[in-house]
């Protein structure tokens, strides 16, 4: 693991090496148009994040929602944790930032704070499903959720991750993966390791796609149900609740949070063509 220091200071950012020391964030010129700086203290963020880029979008996220309330902040990172090891390291403070599917199991954890934004606006509840090309033909014969049911194949999820509870709950077949998510893709491919697909969110099932072309994106299914993610914080980083969701309000109202979501997702969720696919909703949800 390695903490990888950001340092910013309302709109300039500079990437250092890590030091225990932390520098001050250096002085930047004011964009026209913007209000004055504050002399608000810097937020302290310790961030988890993983290497393989589906961290970035949050990441620019909570930044520019920051910067656009001109609220000064460091950012650290810790890299490639393992996720279940993540929320370990939060919930004894190791880091005091990270982002994952909102439950109640979380939210009544006493070491934890949830900040209170739906982060993909329901997005990541909408599942596309990553396939084995020789199974295409099966789900095609699918148009319910009974039908799913039918062809008794495996979803695989992560450990511990709140769409399990969806999957059990429906009585869908599903493996829970204990080992580095991404050794599970082989693992679906090899079409003998007791597991047989991937529903993956419509905002990573694509790029996922094309970093693992053994693997195909199912055509006719949206497996649908209420889920998000949200930031969670430390205990001893309470106090930074209110700040965040403030940003995070600011940014929805202007239109920066649709924004970055388009920038990040929009050309992948339109090649999905989610409009001509059988939905399929599903009633539980990852409380």
């Amino acid at each position: 693991m390695r903490l990888i220091p950001r340092f910013i200071h309302f709109f300039a950012c500079a990437i250092c090496a890590w030091s225990p020391v932390v520098a001050g964030a250096e002085a930047t010129p004011q964009l026209p148009g913007t209000l004055p700086s504050s002399n608000a203290k810097p937020l302290e963020l310790r961030m988890a994040v993983s290497s393989d880029g589906h961290a970035a979008y949050f990441i620019r996220l909570l930044e520019e929602s920051l910067k656009l309330i001109h609220q000064p902040y460091h950012l650290q990172f810790a890299k490639d944790v393992p996720a279940r090891r993540m929320w370990w390291m939060l919930d004894k403070g190791d880091i005091n930032l990270f982002y994952g599917m909102q439950s109640k199991e979380k939210d009544s954890n006493g070491r934890i704070v949830r900040v209170r934004n739906a982060l993909t606006n329901g997005l990541i509840g909408q599942r596309v499903l990553l396939i084995r090309r020789s199974d295409a033909e099966a789900f095609a014969r699918v148009h319910s959720v009974s039908d799913l049911k039918r062809t008794r194949m495996i979803a695989g999820f992560g450990a511990g991750w709140g769409d399990v509870k969806v999957w059990r709950t429906t009585g869908l077949p599903l493996y829970e993966h204990t080992a580095p998510w991404a050794t599970v893709y082989a693992m679906v491919a090899a079409g003998n390791r007791h597991v047989d697909y991937l529903p993956r969110g419509v905002i990573e099932v694509q790029e996922e796609a094309r970093s693992h072309p053994e693997l195909q994106v199912e055509r006719n299914l949206l497996v649908d149900y209420r889920a998000d993610f949200s930031f969670y914080l430390a205990a001893s980083a309470a106090s930074y609740r209110p700040v965040i969701e403030r940003a995070l309000r600011e940014a929805e109202a202007s239109g920066l949070k649709a924004r970055l979501i388009d920038e990040a997702f929009g050309a992948d969720i339109k090649a999905l063509g989610l409009d001509r696919r059988i939905r399929l909703r599903l009633a539980a949800t990852p409380d």
